[in-house]
């Protein structure tokens, strides 16, 4: 069926893949409805968009997994196609046919090809029966999903295997297993979250491969039989089979290799006449250049805008085209691509990698993406105030970069990480940073097991030297606000004491460890009228030289009410430490009187700090005094999946006491020692975060 032209488009998508449509759709003057959950309703894209309509509460299934509140919204906005962006529905073939049959277009696939190969295991059998020449991972894709035949058939494969969400992507559902004692509980898992993210809890068993590449082949395909392939992207740095980095090329294609692996993907998706944006995706072996089918996605993915900035290519524009009708062999736009360069992108989340990727939640205090730089592009759904919940992927922005050669498109990344202030909330922007500075990755000869064989040097140990700036410009910046703040005694120079022998002091906590900051305020320089202060910063029995400091500068505004209490003072601080400048942007997030965080962002080391600041009136012996009976307290807010342990239960150290939820992420609580469960919440409760979830008491001993 060939559409007419298309006027309105409802996106059935959040965050940044809306804003990103939306964007396009401005450009072609195509009127756009948005559709928002209850956390979304202040959201960036709900105002970028023309209209915009109330879903259903957060929670996905009751909001942008309705799909039945979808179709009914674009009725009632009049939209005559629905673009459903990545992730939620956009892989699901039923979907997709209800919007057909009820008279809007879909854009992407057909309901035929997504249920062909948009299922992994159905993917394997198209490819099997149809006779083409793709390698496949050896594995079980079969309909007997009972535990005791998945364990038989991991069994048969050998360890180790790969537990994969037959109907999803995105690295959810996905578990690698090394030994059959962990099997059971696995699948379990893995089955259960992949119910959670796609409505499917079907799963398939692959070989697991160690060492490779993962490699994988933007394709387009049109109503009129034509299928193109728009060059490779690498997505082999991955966390949690996630990917975290990609670029284009890849450093591990040759032309010859590129030919083989573009063609193959062009085969399969000829073979499926298929329709839309999607990506084939192999691993590669790059020392034998062999590589295997490991899926298609039939939609846009994420890491589309590398492919955007070396082709020249709007994909978005080109879905929207194809879904008209549009014959691509006629427009000409993918007939003999004239690329350039190489460009990269990473992935900013909220997630602390220090503690294995969890995700975290927060409020951000101060976005301010680098964008003056040139060849760098945001893709974001954010700015100042935007809270990232519970309820959706860590994600909060795509940092993507375009440069002549590789090794520029690395630094210009590097730059552009560095100077991006993103704070209030824990993020990655750290470790993203180390991945770049890393000699590994500079010289393109990496594999999926990167970051597990990289792991000193990217989780380097935190040294003094390293966050004492961070503190000292925590501590000018709180100097400065209680200045401003003062009403009596002004005229008192700051800082003033009768007892000149003893200086003053701050203590801030950072990661584990606790950091002193011992200061004198020198008073105002004559010559320049900067405020001069010495200090030194000591951790545990190291302690730092003295450093001689003027204050060149600080814009820190006021506090105000906000959605989540008062929201402390924030701005820059320019300031000269031992003779050298140093540019700072603070924020100072207010728990309560004397409970406050500072988020530092330093741009000479390119990326932020958090800072607790120690309250001098608590006991410093108090962690200790109830370390055999310490609450269990929910560290960000989150859904309880699973209460294995109820109250009453013995328990001994490792035993797991309960499975939570959070941006789609299972996350085991595990006893730290032995003792009898009293357990304070019930499954599918949800709660905020610092929630006491249980206690494990510890048994007196007769």
């Amino acid at each position: 069926m060939v559409h007419g032209v298309i006027n309105k488009i409802l996106i059935a998508n959040r965050g940044e893949i809306a804003c990103r449509v939306i964007r396009t759709c401005q450009r072609m003057s195509i009127t756009t409805v948005a559709v928002y959950s209850d956390s979304d309703e202040n959201a960036p894209f709900v105002r970028l968009a023309d209209e915009a309509y109330h879903l259903g509460p957060s929670v996905a299934a009751e909001s942008y997994l309705d799909g039945d509140k979808l179709i009914a919204l674009c009725h009632r906005a009049g939209a005559d196609a629905l673009h459903p962006g990545y992730g939620f529905l956009s892989e699901n073939a039923d979907f997709a046919q209800k919007v057909i049959d009820a008279g809007i277009v879909f854009i992407g696939p057909t309901p035929e090809s997504i249920r062909a190969i948009g299922d992994k295991s159905a993917a394997k059998d198209f490819i099997t029966s149809h006779g083409l020449s793709i390698p496949l991972i050896p594995g079980y894709n079969g309909n007997d999903q009972s535990v005791e035949r998945l364990e038989k058939e991991a069994m048969r494969i050998d360890f180790p295997v790969l537990l994969k969400a037959s109907a999803g992507g995105g690295g959810r559902g996905m578990r690698a297993v090394y030994e059959a004692s962990k099997l059971s509980q696995e699948i379990e898992a893995a089955k259960g979250e992949s119910l959670r993210s796609f409505g499917s809890d079907k799963l398939l068993i692959e070989k697991y491969f160690e060492s490779i590449r993962h490699v994988e082949v933007q394709v387009f395909g049109d109503k009129h039989g034509n299928v193109y392939s728009i060059h490779e992207r690498d997505c082999s740095i991955q966390r949690r089979h996630q990917k975290v980095v990609e670029e284009t090329p890849s450093p591990a294609v040759d032309p010859d290799l590129r030919k083989a692996i573009t063609g193959a993907a062009v085969e399969l998706c000829q073979k499926l006449a298929y329709e839309g944006a999607g990506t084939v995706e192999f691993i590669l072996d790059e020392h034998t250049k062999k590589f295997y089918f490991l899926e298609l996605n039939t939609r846009l993915q994420v890491e589309h805008p590398i492919t955007e900035f070396i082709s020249g290519l709007d994909l978005v524009e080109l879905q929207i085209l194809v879904a008209q009708g549009a014959n691509l062999r006629e427009l000409g736009m993918l007939e003999n691509i004239q690329f350039s360069g190489h460009a990269m992108e990473v992935r900013l989340c909220a997630e602390d990698p220090d503690e294995n990727f969890s995700p975290r939640t927060g409020v951000i205090r101060k976005w301010t993406p680098a964008t003056g730089l040139p060849g760098v592009r945001y893709d974001a759904g954010v700015e100042d105030g935007s809270e990232i919940s519970v309820f959706y992927d860590s994600m909060i922005a795509k940092v993507v970069v375009h440069a002549p050669t590789r090794a520029e498109a690395v630094r210009r990344m590097e730059a552009a990480l560095a100077r991006t202030v993103l704070l209030g909330v824990t993020t990655n922007q750290r470790f993203l940073l180390n991945i770049m500075r890393n000699p590994r990755f500079r010289s393109g000869t990496f594999d999926t097991n990167f970051i597990s064989q990289e792991h000193t040097r990217l989780f380097p140990p935190l040294t003094l030297a390293s966050v004492s700036n961070a503190t000292l410009a925590a501590t000018l910046f709180e100097w400065v606000v209680q200045k401003s703040q003062r009403v009596h005694l002004r005229n008192i120079q700051p800082g003033w004491r009768n007892m000149k022998w003893r200086s003053l002091s701050k203590k801030f906590l950072f990661g584990k460890d606790v950091f002193e900051i011992e200061y004198d305020y020198q008073g105002l320089r004559q010559k320049d009228q900067q405020h001069a202060f010495t200090a030194t910063v000591k951790r545990e029995n190291e302690t730092s030289p003295m450093h001689h400091i003027a204050l060149c500068e600080a814009h820190y505004g006021a506090e105000v009410p906000g959605r989540h209490g008062i929201e402390g003072c924030s701005g820059l601080v320019r300031c000269s430490i031992d003779g050298s400048q140093h540019y700072f942007y603070v924020v100072e997030h207010v728990q309560d009187v004397n409970e406050k965080t500072y988020y530092v962002h330093d741009f000479l080391q390119g990326y932020p700090f958090k800072l607790d600041k120690v309250d001098r009136l608590c006991s410093s012996t108090g962690a200790a005094e109830d370390d055999r009976v310490t609450p269990y307290t929910s560290s960000m807010p989150c859904r309880i999946l699973k209460v294995v342990t109820p109250t009453g239960t013995h328990v001994k150290k490792g035993d797991v006491l309960l499975s939570i939820e959070s941006m789609k992420t299972e996350v085991k609580i595990l006893s730290r020692h032995e003792g009898v469960v009293k357990m304070h919440v019930e499954e599918n409760q949800v709660v905020e975060a610092r929630v006491l979830l249980c206690q494990v008491n510890e048994v007196k001993k007769q």
